[in-house]
């Protein structure tokens, strides 16, 4: 019975092992993420993909025509701009956003002849200038770079709070940052998605996994994260709790999946809620506009190693954020995306970072202080300016009515410090105030020199009464016009659209 017994145990433990060193022996043969990531953890990948760029430093500023589909070069009073700047030299006096004026010492409008010295050429001259105005003449050789260059994709931007008084916005903001490793330059890791990320089906064909996986589980791959080193500017709070776990995503392209690039994408997903401090210019308060600037920067690199692009996607993204005009308060108007460089205080003199600025354009609803605060200061004071058609000898009843006017319009005063922070400046509607403060006084000074005139001189009193009648609540309107039509004028680009067209007077 015992040997029996044993035997059994024998059999059992034979078919185990069999079954074991059968399940290894196949494994390879099994596609599936599993697989892949067992792969990329043998080959431990720690090479990030790099483009060569051949010019002169610099890349020209380009922009996606979203209706168009289109990519094409920015320009700034009809001039090109400079785009990416990839050499650090050239970083620390030129920077993106300069206006390209002459090449070679003729204009620059990017003819044909200019396109091919542009691409051929070993030397050229350049003219630049600045946003300032200033002009910059270097003498620039062509050059190889080597950069490694991640996708920014925005996914979504949701505003919870624009606080203009305490100079902060509160957002929700959802993105990604991929990185591209081509066959070509990858082949140790494309080897290794052959017959796992990319298999073959049983009827012949090729087919492919897009595989997802978490922090944790990615970082035991070893691939470099796309995200990693990269840092968003002015950030004064960033709600861990309401972050958004990290996670990545492979996806394979290649000529056997009818792809006329072979490349592997690697997608890392990064979103959370952040407070950011940014400037507001309120000198056209309420009727201003103001732009939320969002920069991210390379933290970890210095160029040309590192420069952050973004992706087309991402203007259809914003184009139908812009549209969806959500955020409480305010219309959203444009954005655009702008390069620039980055110098911190323990940097070396050429020592940048490159960064990539979202400006999202948006305008305040007027309409709130326009029927609740300035429309009801105007009746006020055309209340108080009724008292120029009592009689001057009823000056009780006429002072009655100023002083209370006066009153009511210190409660105003509330409404505005509730709004704005203490400003060394005047915004449009503290000159309307001021000025509504001043014609509120006008009639009480008015009642008075009136009553006493009229006992000595009853003549200049009538003249006096006329010249209120006619002229003083008019003329009261026609300086809350000017005040506008001043501010928008000064703050053009600051003014919304219902005071902009008085920039053409």
């Amino acid at each position: 019975m015992k040997k029996k017994f044993s035997l059994i145990i024998k059999i059992v433990l034979n078919i185990f092992f069999l079954s074991l060193i059968m399940t290894y022996s196949f494994a390879d043969d099994q596609p599936g993420c599993e697989l892949v990531a067992k792969k990329l953890k043998e080959i431990k990948y720690e090479v990030v993909p790099q483009d060569i760029y051949e010019n002169f430093g610099f890349l020209f500023g380009e922009k996606l025509d979203v209706k168009k589909r289109e990519w094409s070069f920015k320009k700034i009073d009809n001039y090109f701009v400079v785009g990416k700047i990839l050499d650090p030299i050239l970083a620390s006096e030129i920077k993106s956003g300069y206006k390209v004026i002459k090449l070679n010492g003729k204009q620059f409008d990017f003819n044909e002849d200019q396109q091919n010295i542009i691409s051929n050429a070993e030397t050229a001259e350049f003219q630049f200038q600045s946003n300032k105005g200033e002009i910059i003449e270097k003498s620039l050789k062509r050059y190889d770079y080597y950069t490694h260059t991640p996708k920014i994709d925005i996914k979504s931007i949701n505003f919870n709070k624009i606080d203009t008084k305490n100079g902060n916005v509160e957002f929700n903001l959802e993105f990604d940052v991929s990185s591209n490793y081509t066959a070509e330059y990858h082949e140790e890791l494309w080897n290794a998605l052959q017959g796992s990320l990319i298999f073959k089906t049983e009827d012949g064909d090729y087919s492919y996994y897009v595989c997802d996986y978490s922090d944790e589980e990615f970082s035991k791959i070893k691939i470099p994260k796309p995200f990693h080193g990269f840092k968003i500017l002015n950030l004064s709070k960033s709600n861990k709790n309401l972050a958004l776990d990290n996670s990545f995503k492979l996806t394979p392209y290649a000529k056997v999946l009818n792809n006329d690039d072979e490349y592997l994408m690697v997608e890392e997903f990064v979103g959370g809620f952040y407070s950011m401090k940014n400037k507001f210019n309120l000198k056209t308060f309420p009727f201003d506009r103001q732009t939320i600037s969002i920069k991210i920067i390379d933290d970890f690199q210095r160029i040309p190693n590192k420069i952050i692009t973004e992706s087309g996607l991402t203007y259809l993204a914003m184009d139908q954020i812009i549209k969806n005009n959500d955020i409480p308060g305010w219309n959203t108007v444009s954005f655009e995306f702008n390069n620039f460089q980055y110098q911190d205080s323990y940097a070396m003199k050429d020592d940048f970072s490159d960064g990539i600025e979202l400006s999202l354009v948006i305008e305040r609803k007027h309409s709130y202080y326009l029927y609740k605060v300035i429309l009801p200061i105007i009746l006020i004071l055309s209340v108080c300016w009724l008292v120029v058609w009592i009689d001057p000898k009823e000056l009780e009843a006429r002072l009655t009515v100023t002083i209370v006017c006066l009153l009511s319009l210190i409660a105003y005063n509330f409404v505005i410090d509730s709004e704005l922070p203490k400003l060394e400046y005047l915004t449009v509607l503290d000159w309307i105030i001021l000025t509504s403060y001043v014609y509120a006084v006008i009639p009480n000074i008015l009642s008075v020199v009136s009553f006493r005139v009229q006992k000595n001189n009853k003549l200049l009193s009538d003249k006096i009464e006329i010249i209120s009648t006619r002229y003083g609540a008019l003329s009261y309107l026609l300086i809350i016009f000017l005040i506008i039509l001043v501010n928008a004028n000064l703050n053009v680009e600051n003014s919304t659209a219902i005071i902009s067209w008085m920039t053409g007077f």
